[in-house]
Order: C-alpha cells, then structure tokens, then sequence
C-alpha cells in the first residue's frame, strides 16, 4: 500500500458519509487506504472532535483531480481514461446526492507538501508510537492556521515570483476557510515517517525552517530564504524521489 502523508480537519459539527468506494477504483488499483471505519475522532481542549474520512468522496475528487493534472503530458495515461470518466461522473452524482459533504482530509503520496508546514508552528511538533513505529504530527487551533496560511500566501503574492507555490497556497487557505472555529487542523506524517529513522524524526525541524523562511521572504532576505527552503527541500529529496518513481 502506498505511503501517505494526511492533513485532516476535525470538526465539534460533522456531517459525514460512509457509503463505499467505487468499484472502478479497485479494478484500477487506485486505492491507497484500506476501507474501515468512517470517521477519525480525537480529544482536543476538553472536546471531542471528528474527522469524517468521506472515503468515497475523496477518492473520486483525488481520481479526478490527478486525471487532469497529467492530461498535457504527451497523452501519457496515469490515470486510465475510462476511470477518470467513471470518477467524473460519480463526482457530479456525489455532489448532488450530498451538496453539504466535503473533505476533510487531504492526503499526500510518498511526502508531505512544503505548503502544509505553513498552516504550523514547530513547537505544536508531536512525536507518537504506532504498532509500526515513530510518527509525527502537527495540531493547531484552525483559526491560527488559517492566519498563518494567509500571512505565507500574502507574502509570496506581493513577491509575484512563485506563481506555482502562491497557486496553491490560495487553494489551501480555500479549503481551510469554511470549516467552522473550534476545529483543530491536524498534519500527521503518517506511514511517510517509514521513510526516515528515528534520529531524523526526532530532529526534524522543516516546519521551523519554512517559517523561518518566510519570515526572511518578508525581511527581503532571499539569501537566508532560499538556504532555509533549500535544506528542506534537500531533507525530503529521497521521499520526493520514491513519489515520482511510482
């Protein structure tokens, strides 16, 4: 099973659904979590909070969405084309059926995402055993990461030079903004933390080293923002090379 980084909203009010995954997505192998139990929940300051996992739902916008990220390469077919219909249709049904529903739970191959690291601050930084060994995590109050995703967004929007990364950071803020206040966002490293060994985990400090690299950006210190960006970069090279090996 793929390795997979997750970023999750817990939520005081849910609305989930565990119907079952499309059967195309089994014929094609395009599941990468196993089925189970539909919601995730976790205490948070004296609350009970819940993380519907909506697998159905995710399933079919992550089909659809990595359909039409590869549709200009040469016509290469990562996806197959008769899936990628079949998600976009039961995509426009799902929506339909339930115009209340939405993600959760964004989740990441092989790597977490640079731009998840800004929604957090390197003292919320958890380490926790599994059956399978060390992992790490990230939780906060969402209002002070929607904050902090709009602060790193705005500062490389005034720069105008990283289009790729302002893109995404907008749609990141985009997702977070209509999950209600007294949620708690929740970056898990998940089975990417097999990656690494316990010595790396523990000393891990790129959530650190992309703040301190925006806060450079936003002194006009491209010098120490790129050095910062660059060591990150440079720590999950390995994970990014298994991402596009697969």
């Amino acid at each position: 099973m793929t390795k997979a980084a997750f970023m999750r909203v817990y939520a005081p009010e849910v609305d989930g659904s565990d119907e079952p995954v499309p059967g195309f997505v089994r014929t094609y192998g395009l599941l990468s979590e196993a089925e189970g139990d539909s919601a995730w929940t976790v205490e948070w300051e004296g609350r009970r909070l819940v993380c519907p996992r909506n697998l159905r739902l995710r399933v079919l916008e992550s089909t659809v969405a990595f359909a039409n990220a590869f549709q200009g390469l040469g016509g290469v077919g990562l996806v197959p084309e008769e899936a990628a219909r079949a998600a976009d249709t039961e995509l426009r049904a799902y929506h339909r059926a339930h115009p209340e529903h939405r993600s959760h739970v964004l989740t990441s191959a092989w790597h977490v995402p640079v731009r998840w690291f800004t929604a957090f601050e390197s003292g919320q930084k958890q380490i926790y055993e599994t059956s399978d060994g060390m992992r790490i995590r990230f939780r906060s109050d969402i209002d002070a990461s929607r904050r902090k995703v709009a602060r790193a967004y705005d500062i490389l929007d005034k720069l105008d030079v990283f289009p790729g990364p302002t893109e995404e950071l907008g749609q990141l803020g985009e997702w977070l903004d209509p999950f209600p206040s007294g949620s708690m966002v929740e970056l898990d490293y998940g089975e990417v933390s097999d990656l690494f060994d316990s010595d790396e985990l523990v000393f891990d400090d790129s959530c650190e080293l992309i703040q301190e690299s925006l806060d450079a950006l936003e002194n006009g210190d491209l010098l120490k923002a790129g050095e910062n960006y660059g060591r990150v970069v440079t720590r999950w090279a390995r994970a990014y090379s298994v991402t596009f090996s697969n």
